[in-house]
């Protein structure tokens, strides 16, 4: 009943974010602007969408190496399949059926494998903080973060130490203050270590460069997407590079908010409203929203379906799985 409320609720609040964004937008005026948009910047769209999730499937499987040595193949083509079902599927689903699959697939642990997916979460936000701050000091970037500075530093400082106690799990093991706890509940210091496995890689000052690396280079290209788009537009003059990153921060706070798959409604209100800020008509920046949400949406849900049966499953499958039917079996 809770997840059935909670979808429901994703849902509505989409619905009610689509329609405010879309409450004061000519359906005409709309129309008008996409006959003008250019359709060459779809190539290079693609093309770096394709190198962003490529990067996604390195860093995962950097961290993943630890526990086991994966292929970049394997770590590929389970991010787009979860990233393809958070986009089908309600309550960002795709990351646990990821964690589900790549657990089997690549005969790891979950626990690790979860445990690599928090990491990679909890870099997304730093290396967002982080990019949001440089492209706010290079030109163009409102600051209105910077009201919030307080609190983004108490976030950040709780994911550094969240991180650090893992990386440095092995010495808190051993030491004095915690060995007599982890002796006594030996199931406790078992789940401790597989969490640990999951920044294992942060060991090691090649591993770790690169992941953080990989990191601020698949945001970059995230940006540069959108740079893409706003060319296609006819906007590369009003949002350069530093205001695409802005709205990439945007996008992301936008998907964090649970609501229905794919996060429509969420991403649009919140970019036309940024855009807006800007001096962007809003129905320039609502057609905007729209046109760069759904053209990666396509590309990455028909991508992620493509693998999800290349991997023996299906769709009717893992919804079955999902909505407790009879007879469904995700691992099947």
């Amino acid at each position: 009943m809770k997840t059935k409320l909670s979808i429901v609720a994703g849902f509505l609040l989409g619905t009610i974010l689509l329609f405010f964004a879309f409450k004061n937008v000519p359906f005409a005026n709309v129309v008008a602007i996409y006959k003008k948009v250019n359709p060459r910047f779809i190539v290079p769209f693609v093309i770096t969408a394709l190198c962003e999730l490529a990067l996604r499937g390195a860093r995962w499987r950097l961290l993943l190496s630890p526990a086991r040595p994966v292929r970049l193949w394997d770590t590929f083509r389970l991010e787009a399949a979860g990233l393809a079902l958070s986009n089908i599927l309600p309550l960002r689903l795709g990351e646990v059926i990821r964690g589900t699959f790549g657990s089997r697939i690549l005969g790891i642990p979950m626990v690790t494998v979860f445990a690599t997916i928090l990491v990679e979460r909890a870099l997304d936000v730093l290396t967002l903080l982080a990019i949001f701050s440089v492209a706010a000091c290079f030109g163009g970037v409102s600051g209105a973060l910077v009201n919030y500075d307080k609190w983004m530093i108490v976030m950040c400082a709780g994911l550094f130490a969240g991180l650090g106690a893992l990386i440095f799990s092995d010495e808190l093991v051993a030491h004095r203050w915690f060995s007599g706890f982890f002796a006594r509940f030996a199931p406790a210091r078992s789940i401790f270590e597989r969490l640990a496995m999951g920044v294992r890689g942060f060991h090691s000052f090649k591993s770790a460069s690169l992941i953080i690396g990989f990191a601020f280079l698949q945001w970059s290209l995230s940006a540069l997407n959108v740079y893409w788009v706003s060319c296609s537009f006819g906007l590369e003059s009003v949002l350069g590079f530093s205001r695409s990153v802005a709205l990439v921060v945007a996008g992301a706070a936008a998907a964090s908010v649970p609501g229905m798959p794919g996060y429509f409604g969420n991403f649009e209100f919140v970019i036309s409203k940024v855009t807006a800020s800007w001096g962007i008509a809003m129905d320039v920046g609502f057609a905007l929203a729209l046109y760069m949400h759904v053209l990666g949406y396509i590309f990455i849900t028909l991508l992620g379906v493509i693998f999800i049966y290349q991997m023996g499953h299906s769709l009717g499958r893992i919804w079955g799985d999902f909505s407790g039917r009879p007879g469904a079996d995700l691992n099947a």
